[in-house]
């Protein structure tokens, strides 16, 4: 009968831990991510401001796949630095990336030549990379999703810059 309650209690205790503590949650894994998300709302993109590029990278990485909703706005941060972020951003893009990848790196881009601070349509190589990032992916919906950031990119470069 001890064995029994003893097997009990801890199979709850099992249990219990494992909707408490989902596995993300209770690793070391995305412990930054999850204490800038744990601020508050109002003053994430200026907070964002104060980190290095692969840590704003990764907590907008953090915010768009892991968060709902998305948080798109974390891309100006990045975005801000402009060329400097370009080859960064690039090599997100090497290799096989996923489509979700493509996705949110596209957006930082998109960014970019909202807040004019790279112009990324003019960047041929860069344009042609993207271009051949997003043909090669593989969900339709991203896919689409991404063709139409591209679109974006370019309907924004042909917009007369406005003074602030």
């Amino acid at each position: 009968m001890k064995k029994r309650i003893v097997a009990l209690v801890l199979l709850s205790l099992f249990a219990t831990m494992t909707v408490a503590c989902p596995i993300d949650a209770c690793t070391s894994r995305y412990r930054m991510e999850r204490a800038f998300f744990g601020e508050p709302v109002g003053t994430r993109v200026e907070r964002l401001r104060g980190y290095d590029l692969p840590d704003q990278y990764g907590i907008f990485r953090y915010g768009m796949d892991r968060r709902e909703p998305p948080d798109a706005e974390l891309a100006d941060p990045i975005a801000e630095r402009g060329n400097t972020a370009v080859p960064f951003l690039l090599e997100q893009l090497a290799g096989t990336p996923d489509d979700k990848t493509v996705d949110d790196v596209l957006l930082v881009f998109e960014a970019m030549a909202r807040l004019k601070t790279y112009d990324v349509h003019r960047d041929m190589d860069l344009m042609s990379t993207l271009t051949s990032r997003v043909s090669g992916m593989k969900d339709a919906f991203w896919r689409t999703e991404a063709t139409r950031t591209l679109e974006s990119i370019e309907a924004i470069s042909k917009q007369p810059a406005t003074v602030r």
